[in-house]
Formats: structure tokens, C-alpha cells, sequence
């Protein structure tokens, strides 16, 4: 097999691409094209000045930057984002244009995005985050959601992922209000991608006042917390576990937090009264 016939292929826009694959299944070995998720790299520009880059699955690319600006705090309501439009040149370029008055809250996103990308080294204590994220305020108070309830939407939330279906490698996340229905829902091979896709299709459809639950099928880390409470969900439910800096800040911010999420069972880290039993 040559290097050439090796190679993934998949049509530009397209969010699963064909490989050649040998195969071993029940003690038979055979050859056959495999279903692989695209993983593409994605620029944004903010304001005319290149923001951030991130490798993505393409499909939904203007959901996935709105919900990123929401969450990096450029962006509050779908008004604030003039233009939002891919590069006449290409579709692995989004160019994003802020209304004036969101553009004066660029300069403290700047700082927050910083922070978060050095939150793994260790140097930055409790103070320097509350210092970051003192302009992002709790969710609304109130609201509850019975445990039964988590647990349908748990089950509603396992036949949204048609892409995992056929390759078996992409994150999710879809947003619920509080009588049970999706609002949106979303995949990519990164797990802050589709929480993005999925807040931003929230945020262009002007149905935010509606999200309530955030459900994602990954762990549940201090950035995912950062971007449902921007979101202004009132819980935020993971199929994994919890990070301490996760439950701290989600504590702060009046977020229920909820890990474990399984057919039959869950953890409730943080304000448990809105998770009724």
C-alpha cells in the first residue's frame, strides 16, 4: 500500500473521512476503509487581529466561535458580534467584527484567556482566578430539575451523537431548558469545542434565556464550568468526574455541578438543593 492510499480522506466541510484499515475482530483479520472524525485547524480573528486557533471538527463553525467568544467574555448576547462570517479565501478561517461596546471588554477576556492557558503550571492560586473572574456573576438563583429528570435528559443525550456512532472518537454537549427539551446539541473531537458549538448555537438563536442544563460527555474541568456559567446554565452534568478547581469555582458562581452522570446514578458536587431527589 502505497503512502498516498494511506492517507484519511475527506471532503472539505465534511466531519468524517475514510482510511485504510486492517482490522482483527472475533479472530478474523480483513481490510477495510475505517470512519476517522476530521480534525482540522480553525483561526479566529477577532476585530481584524488573529485571536486564537483551535483544532476542531468542521461543521458548525460560526456556532463554535460564537459560543467561544461567549465564553472567553467578548461576547454576551448575539447582538455583539457584528459580523461573524468565515474568510472569503477559505473555511478554515472565521472572522469575527464586536459591536463598540463589547470590544471594551476585550482587553479582561485577554487576561482571563491567559490565565486558563497557563491554569495547568500551578503558579496561579484561588485569589489570582477570583481576581480574573470577578466579572462573570453567578447564574440566577432558583430552578430545581428532579434527580429522574437529569436522568431522562441523560438518556436523551446518548442518542445525540451520530458522529460517535460511526467513528467512536467525539466529545458532546447539548443544552436543555428546564421542561426537558434540547435546545441544542453538538459534537467535535474537542470537548471544549462542543460545549462551544452547542452555547453558541444557544446564543444565534436568541434561546439562551431558555438553557438551563448543560450535559457533556467528558470530565468536568475548570474551563467547562467557565463556559456554562457564561452560558448562564443552572447545571452543568458530565459523564466523568469532577476537578476540585472545577467544584471551587462552580460553588462560587452558584452552579450545580453534577458528575457520573450514568443510566441509574450520579455525584451532585455543589448546590445539591437544585437537583431534587
Amino acid at each position: 500500500m502505497s503512502s498516498a492510499s494511506a492517507l484519511a480522506t475527506a471532503r472539505p466541510g465534511q466531519a468524517v473521512g475514510l482510511h485504510p484499515t486492517l482490522k482483527r475482530r472475533s479472530g478474523e483479520v480483513f481490510a477495510c476503509d475505517d470512519e476517522l472524525t476530521v480534525e482540522e485547524p480553525l483561526e479566529i480573528h477577532v476585530d481584524a487581529m488573529p485571536y486564537a486557533v483551535t483544532m476542531r471538527t468542521p461543521g458548525d463553525d460560526l456556532a463554535l466561535v460564537a459560543g467561544f467568544c461567549l465564553g472567553e467574555g467578548l461576547a454576551r448576547h448575539a447582538g455583539d458580534l457584528l459580523r461573524l462570517e468565515h474568510c472569503p479565501a477559505g473555511h478554515d478561517r472565521v472572522l469575527v467584527d464586536l459591536h463598540p461596546q463589547a470590544r471594551t471588554r476585550a482587553p479582561g477576556s485577554r487576561a482571563r484567556r491567559d490565565f486558563v492557558a497557563r491554569s495547568s503550571c500551578g503558579l496561579c492560586g484561588k485569589q489570582k482566578m477570583d481576581d480574573i473572574h470577578a466579572d462573570l456573576p453567578p447564574v440566577p438563583p432558583g430552578g430545581s430539575l428532579p434527580m429522574d429528570a437529569l436522568l431522562r435528559l441523560e438518556a436523551d443525550f446518548r442518542t445525540r451523537r451520530p458522529v460517535f456512532a460511526r467513528t467512536g472518537s467525539t466529545h458532546q454537549a447539548a443544552v436543555y431548558d428546564r421542561h426537558g427539551a434540547c435546545l441544542a446539541a453538538a459534537e467535535d473531537v474537542g470537548r471544549h469545542n462542543a460545549l462551544d458549538k452547542a452555547a453558541g448555537r444557544v446564543l444565534l438563536d436568541g434561546t439562551r434565556e431558555r438553557a438551563f442544563a448543560v450535559l457533556v460527555s467528558s470530565r468536568l474541568s475548570f474551563e467547562m464550568v467557565l463556559k456554562a456559567v457564561a452560558l448562564g446554565a443552572r447545571v452543568l452534568a458530565g459523564v466523568s468526574a469532577a476537578t476540585t478547581l472545577a467544584v471551587d469555582f462552580a460553588q462560587a458562581r452558584n452552579l450545580t455541578l453534577v458528575g457520573f452522570l450514568r443510566p441509574g446514578g450520579m455525584n451532585v458536587y455543589t448546590h445539591r438543593e437544585r437537583v431534587a431527589p
